[in-house]
This record gives structure tokens, sequence and C-alpha cells, in this order.
């Protein structure tokens, strides 16, 4: 189980859609009417009457609010719109085995970052990872296609 921390600004250019989908992935709203368009989210299949997987509809990546589980203290999430754009900040316990879900949210988050928080090389710090017995959080690198998820 990790802990996962985002505190990013992204630009001003989020359409009604991307925040209505972004709010959904925050556990802040309902799913859009018109389907997600970012290809990611927790899915979970159960075992139908007939004995075959059926495929339940996505959860949230970042929904998660109230006490932790393993890392302690609160989990929530939040996106305000700033003077400058949009500032999204979580705090979420993450399974080791739902980071690869969270790569397309990871890299649509990328393509939308204040460009402040690009690296000359491109890259972006755009979180932490702590796994829970640790003291220390290791940075969450996004560059062009590529989620550095921590090994």
């Amino acid at each position: 189980m990790f802990e996962f921390l985002i505190s990013v600004d992204l630009r001003d250019e989020l359409s009604a859609a991307d925040v209505a989908e972004l709010r959904w992935h925050l556990g802040l709203g309902e799913a859009p009417a018109d389907g997600l368009r970012i290809e990611s989210g927790i899915r979970f299949a159960i075992e139908g009457d007939d004995g075959e997987p059926v495929l339940l509809d996505p959860e949230p990546l970042l929904g998660a609010h109230g006490p932790a589980w393993k890392i302690g203290r609160m989990l929530g999430a939040d996106l305000e719109r700033t003077s400058a754009g949009w500032h999204l900040e979580a705090r979420q316990e993450v399974h080791v085995e739902t980071l690869q879900e969270m790569t397309e949210l990871m890299l649509w988050l990328y393509r939308r970052v204040d460009l402040g928080m690009v690296c000359p090389d491109g890259s972006v710090e755009l979180a932490r990872l702590r796994w829970y017995e640790d003291t220390e959080s290791t940075p969450l690198m996004v560059r062009d296609t590529h989620v550095y998820w921590p090994q």
C-alpha cells in the first residue's frame, strides 16, 4: 500500500467535460453522462450467475475520503479554480496493483500541467509516493508518454 500525494497546478484550458470527469476521479461528483474519456479507473469483476466474469463500472482512482486504512490520518481530494487555472490536491492510499491503472490519468494530468511545473528535460514531478512502512517518499516523475512508477 502506498501513500499517494498530489498537489498540481493545471492550465486554465480545461473544458467543462474535463472538469466534470476530473471531479469524478476525485470522488467529488457523478460520472459524466456521456461516459469517461480518460481510459482509467479501478475496475472490478464479479462472477455472474452463469459463472462468467461480469465487469463492474469503473471506480474513481483518487476518490477515497475519510480515515486511511494503512497510512494513517485522513484521505481526501479537491479541485479548485484559481486565478491562473486549476489546482488539484489529493492524499490517497493506493494499492501497488492499481498503480498501472492510474497511468492514463497521470499522463492526462501531465499534458495539462501548468508550464511552470515542467523541468528543462520536459519531466514533471506530478506526485509523491511512500510505501506505508517507509518514512521517506519518492517523486512520481512523468515525461512524454511515460510514468515512472516506483519499483
